[in-house]
């Protein structure tokens, strides 16, 4: 990593002209070697490597920076090791400039993502590396804004049949592979040829879409008989496959009256199994399968801009057209079945345990129910997310509400009610009496219901409060501030489309949360170098037309004096 020499006076300078090195300083790759590759964790990974036994280990920074890059780009193993060996930025952003370490195997690149993925080191690596940007960049953590985006694993998209067939061979391949003599002595010819027969008149190709429901109940029995067999066999019930089997049959059968029943689909849990080679997966009734990725952003309204402070002329003009600089401080991967809903705690609590301290946080409908708005609340945080759900329709607009206590005061002639009648299950019922309401002018137009003793109207306080929530959602104010929140769409797309992290090549949660993680680093890593072109332009341009200020002020006063 060029220690042992003075700062600037490193051999590999040599190695570029002074026009291609300040191109690549101020690429991604001079991001990288000079704001990540000092942070990436060698030290937990450099005891796991013998210094007795095996061939030498190659530069532990630049194998884990290559892991790294290699999610920043989407690659493959072996783009990977092409680009590791012979692209130039590569070699700048890693400062691996010695040839035989540029040239790996793919088994040493899979041993490091193993390590990586296992000791959970993606995440170290990109808080710590997004902590120093924000701090070094002095970037503005006050105002963010959160989303999720819908991913993928490595998995096929199967249907109920394929789920129940699929997780009892997984099982069966265990159980033969693992314990050999008792798959001989208990699982019967028939379902051996029936689930690992691979010829044309297997089980499997025989199905046809007229029989699913016959087929899903021969399923059904065959993994309720395996589970009768082996529930007593410890040394076979700790199988994990045989703990899916399990789980796979709870989620989609029950047993009444010793008979196997198929559950409807709508009985089955967004949280079941969607695939047997990926039980972390979810299912989402809008998105589908898969999982689903937290992100939370900074963001800049005009407000930002002008609070950075005026220059040394007091020009505001010039300060406001400054740059920006807006970076992902927060991702998270979860199955697709968890609502966006609970994810704003965690993001909360992860903000405040690295002391970046968030003013307002923007979400769409999904994250703003009233308990979230308590929760960010008692975090010091004001949430700005419309209220979910549908607007009431009984017309509280016409009544006089008590915006404390959410209780309405008096109708829309100012009458109190005559009744106050608090009901066992939290609602409030008001009446006001026939005499009461005799001869009102509002009678046409009276939101209340008739009843025997005169008018009444039923309502919870949770109405009243989200109906004075939407009536500020309505203002000038609110929209201002909420249509920043629009701005993470273009963020989901760059990050799904530009590092590929739509679909992974990976499976399970942990892997999943590895690749996501990188992924939503490289997107601050390419923001902060456009970030210092752009600054490098704007101070380009303010230092000329300071010179220009200077020149027009010399000339001037030359005329004055000649005149």
């Amino acid at each position: 990593m060029g220690q042992g020499y003075l700062p600037g006076l490193e051999p590999w300078r040599n190695m570029y002209s002074p026009r291609k090195l300040k191109l690549l300083e101020n690429s991604w790759a001079g991001v990288f070697r000079k704001h990540i590759l000092p942070l990436l964790p060698a030290e937990q990974i450099f005891h796991l490597y013998s210094s007795n036994r095996g061939r030498p280990t190659k530069e532990l920074y630049s194998i884990i920076g290559a892991t790294v890059l290699q999610q920043f780009f989407d690659l493959t193993d072996s783009e990977t090791i092409k680009e590791l060996a012979f692209n130039e930025q590569w070699h700048f952003a890693l400062e691996c400039f010695d040839e035989d370490n540029q040239v790996i195997s793919e088994k040493t690149l899979w041993t490091m993502r193993n390590y990586v993925v296992k000791l959970g080191l993606s995440k170290q690596i990109f808080t710590v590396a997004t902590d120093h940007l924000i701090k070094y960049f002095n970037v503005n953590v006050s105002k963010q804004r959160i989303d999720s985006v819908h991913v993928h694993s490595n998995m096929a998209r199967l249907g109920r049949i394929r789920i129940l067939g699929r997780t009892i061979i997984k099982f069966l391949k265990n159980l033969k592979r693992q314990h050999i003599e008792i798959f001989n002595a208990e699982i019967s010819s028939e379902m051996q040829a029936k689930y690992l027969k691979k010829s044309d008149d297997s089980y499997f190709g025989q199905l046809k879409p007229s029989e699913s429901e016959r087929n899903l109940s021969t399923l059904a029995h065959d993994m309720y008989l395996l589970i009768s067999i082996f529930s007593s066999e410890a040394v076979v019930s700790n199988m994990t496959s045989f703990k899916l089997l399990l789980r796979v049959f709870s989620e989609q059968c029950y047993v009444e009256n010793e008979q196997v029943v198929l559950k409807s689909s709508k009985e089955v849990s967004s949280d079941s199994v969607q695939n047997p080679s990926d039980p972390d997966s979810g299912y989402d009734g809008h998105k589908g399968q898969g999982f689903q990725t937290q992100i939370m952003e900074t963001y800049s309204s005009k407000e930002n801009k002008k609070d950075d402070g005026k220059n040394d002329k007091g020009n505001e003009e010039t300060n406001e057209n400054k740059p920006n600089l807006n970076l992902i401080t927060y991702v998270e991967t979860e199955s697709a079945s968890k609502h966006d809903s609970q994810a704003l705690k965690p993001a909360l609590e992860d903000m405040q345990e690295r002391g970046l301290k968030s003013e307002k946080v923007a979400g769409d409908t999904s994250y703003g129910s009233d308990k979230n708005k308590e929760i960010a609340k008692n975090f010091g945080v004001e949430l700005i997310s419309p209220t979910p759900g549908k607007a009431s329709k009984k017309g509280f607009d016409k009544f006089n509400i008590d915006s404390d206590s959410f209780e309405i005061l008096s109708c829309q002639s100012n009458k109190k009610p005559d009744v106050i009648k608090h009901n066992k299950k939290g609602s409030i019922t008001l009446l006001w009496y026939r005499s009461t309401c005799a001869n009102c002018s509002f009678a046409d137009s009276c939101p209340t219901k008739k009843c025997r003793k005169g008018r009444k109207i039923t309502y919870r306080k949770e109405s009243i409060k989200f109906f004075i929530r939407r009536q500020y959602e309505e203002s000038i104010e609110f929209k201002e501030e909420y249509r920043y929140r629009s701005g993470i769409e273009a963020t989901n797309s760059r990050f799904i489309h530009m590092t590929g992290a739509r679909r992974l090549r990976y499976r399970g949660l942990e892997k999943m949360r590895f690749g996501q993680k990188l992924r939503a680093l490289a997107i601050n890593v390419f923001r902060t170098a456009k970030y210092l072109r752009k600054i490098d332009k704007f101070f380009n341009i303010l230092f000329f037309q300071t010179n220009i200020s200077i020149f027009s002020f010399e000339i001037n006063s030359k005329l004055k004096i000649a005149a």
